[in-house]
């Protein structure tokens, strides 16, 4: 009699299967630089993350379409013709959401060593690797697409279908929004994965992965550009720019907007050629990145056998080496010189840390681009530069100093801090003067050299010095700020998230931008107009240095030792009395 074979679950009743299902994980799985114990989101946690802002935006949109409001306020207007400018937000949403995630996860898009080291002695044909590959990841496409738009294909055609209350309406708007925000979410998928594939057909194996990174942050920079820029625009106001057409050609976002009012059966002309134009720009996109993974595919994952005999620490480097003099001048000890050599490394070589750096630049350059938009429409014949342009050099040091204070604390490699456990406890300098000389070495070479010949360009030589010497002394009180009390070596101490620190720093972030920047770019220009009045600005100065010189000494952070294990603080203490 033959025994039942015990159930299995179903995607490991095939070895195809069981390589999808490998894949799909893969996707989610924390980074080879993580530790085992470190904090990483599954997928049931990242889907429901990107469901949740389609959700609270259309509800943020009931008060726009609400017939009893439109009634009190005294309002007529055509609801579906109105929900273009509405839908252009969800659009462009669904389009950065994806690429973020395509290219957050850009590495793990193609087999590693480790995979290979597990599959290459298996008798399973690279072909097979190959389409279970691409079978998860088009699931994964599809996948995204329909969760991040899933809440708002309901909640949207409903909240614009309640003048009209028939089901015709809300079907007429659901089947027109979710063509065009799955299909621009498809589009943004394949597009990134076409990228990938076409750099690693035209670029040698040694200059992909530095072209790749910086692609990566041009990505990261251009998709929170377009979503930011779009952010107040359609959401809170539901318009469209004036005359789209001059360059709605040249946005896919527009393109998939056309979709939305085909479908709808309300597009002009103009419109509907977009629409058209969207359908083809997707399959073109489809077909390249299906064309190019299969033509480098097998090419790369034969280059991982070859890479696993190189040991990637015997390989020469070529680097400049500074001579004698100038670390002498720079670093006030060999420890403070070697920590900072370490610091930058990371930096560089560190794709996950340059990706939170990127991302946190990307804003700073939205925000800089509008400042700088705002100061070119207020441009007139003056002699000295109106405040707008004064807060962007201040934008882009407060952007590039606070980023590497967010990824400092971002560990690299725990495992090998033992290293600097064993070597030192008490360095002299204290380690604070590490990350301040990173972030020196960040800010100060364009602004000494770049930013005064920019501004006496315009200005004159006066203005250009004053102005430089307030954007240098204003980026060392923040650099004094943000380092006092720093007793770690970037990169080398464990990181336990602690929620009120996280949105201690996000409100600090917003109200520094918002409004300290501001008020320091208004007060210089109002010292630039009598330069006697920078004395107020050497007062104020100095009384923030006395002060932040008492608080050190409170803290006592020269004679404390260095901690790499950082712990959020308990939420009670015991008295002890007993």
């Amino acid at each position: 009699m033959r025994c039942a074979a015990p159930s299995t679950p179903f995607f490991h009743r095939t070895p195809f299967l069981s390589l999808v299902a490998h894949f799909v994980k893969r996707m989610f799985a924390g980074d080879e630089e993580q530790q085992p114990d470190s904090v990483s989101l599954g997928i049931g946690a990242v889907l429901a993350i990107l469901a949740s802002p389609g959700a609270f935006a259309s509800i943020f949109l009931m008060n726009k379409y609400s017939t009893l409001l439109q009634w009190m306020r005294g309002q007529s207007f055509n609801a579906y013709r109105v929900s273009v400018g509405d839908e252009y937000f969800f659009v462009v949403f669904s389009m950065t959401i994806t690429g973020l995630v395509m290219v957050l996860r850009w590495n793990r898009l193609f087999p590693d060593r480790r995979d290979f080291a597990n599959l290459a002695v298996l008798p399973i044909p690279i072909r097979n690797v190959f389409l279970a590959n691409f079978a998860a990841l088009f699931g994964l496409a599809i996948l995204f697409g329909v969760d991040v738009n899933a809440v708002s294909s309901f909640l949207f055609p409903l909240v614009v279908s309640m003048s009209d209350s028939t089901i015709t309406g809300f079907l007429r708007i659901a089947m027109s929004h979710s063509a065009a925000v799955l299909s621009a979410s498809l589009f943004s998928f394949f597009s990134v994965f076409a990228l990938i594939g076409v750099l690693m057909l035209v670029l040698p194996g040694r200059l992909f992965r530095p072209v790749s990174i910086c692609v990566r942050m041009l990505l990261v920079v251009g998709l929170l550009t377009e979503f930011f820029s779009n952010l107040f625009l359609q959401l809170l106001t539901g318009n469209l720019p004036k005359h789209p057409e001059v360059y709605a050609r040249f946005l896919p976002s527009f393109w998939f907007l056309g979709v939305y009012e085909n479908v709808a059966g309300f597009a002009k002309l103009p419109m509907g050629q977009l629409g058209r134009q969207a359908v083809i720009a997707l399959a073109a996109a489809v077909v390249i990145a299906i064309a190019a993974y299969s033509l480098c595919y097998r090419r790369y994952f034969i280059r991982l056998a070859e890479s696993l005999d190189v040991v990637a620490g015997v390989r020469r480097r070529r680097g400049f080496r500074a001579p004698e003099w100038l670390r002498k001048l720079l670093f006030r000890s060999e420890f403070e010189h070697a920590c900072t050599a370490f610091v930058w490394k990371v930096i560089w070589r560190s794709e996950r840390h340059l990706m939170f750096f990127g991302g946190y630049l990307g804003i700073g350059i939205v925000m800089v681009a509008q400042t700088a938009i705002d100061s070119a429409n207020r441009h007139t014949k003056a002699s000295l530069p109106n405040s707008d342009l004064l807060a962007v050099p201040l934008i882009i040091a407060f952007f590039v100093i606070t980023g590497l204070r967010f990824v400092a604390d971002v560990p690299a490699m725990l495992n090998a801090n033992w290293i600097f456990q064993v070597s030192l406890t008490y360095p002299s300098p204290p380690p604070d003067s590490i990350l301040r000389r990173t972030m020196l070495m960040a800010v100060l070479p364009w602004q000494v050299l770049l930013l005064p010949l920019v501004t006496a360009r315009s200005f004159g030589w006066t203005i250009a010095l004053l102005h430089s010497a307030t954007v240098i002394v204003l980026s060392v009180l923040l650099i004094d700020i943000l380092s006092a009390g720093f007793r770690k070596i970037p990169f080398t101490c464990s990181l336990q998230p602690d929620s009120k620190q996280l949105l201690f720093r996000v409100l600090g972030s917003a109200v520094s931008v918002l409004v300290v920047v501001p008020a320091v770019a208004n007060f210089e220009h109002w010292m630039l107009g009598r330069p006697i009045r920078f004395v107020v600005l050497g007062g104020l100065l100095l009384l923030a240095r006395y002060l932040l010189c008492r608080y050190q000494e409170d803290l006592g952070a020269p004679n404390q030792a260095l901690i790499f294990e950082d712990r959020p603080g308990s939420s009670f203490e015991l008295l002890k009395l007993a």
